[in-house]
């Protein structure tokens, strides 16, 4: 499953809006990760276009850990 990570941040004028399309969940997590130390407010939805709980893509993570 792919997933597609979109972040906000006005205050940052040369990159307001990002968008970035990974396929796995701990890519997911390191994407996330690093947009929020960057101020982005962030979204995640499955590349089906439904919406993802952060939650959602930790359990992820670790279950494609013990796989």
């Amino acid at each position: 499953m792919g997933y597609i990570i979109a972040g906000a941040n006005l205050a940052n004028a040369e990159a307001p809006r990002v968008s970035f399309r990974v396929q796995t969940a701990a890519d997911a997590l390191e994407k996330i990760e690093e947009l929020e130390r960057g101020g982005y407010r962030v979204r995640i939805s499955s590349s089906e276009g439904d919406e993802v709980l952060i939650a959602t893509i930790k359990a992820r993570v670790v279950l494609e850990e013990e796989h």
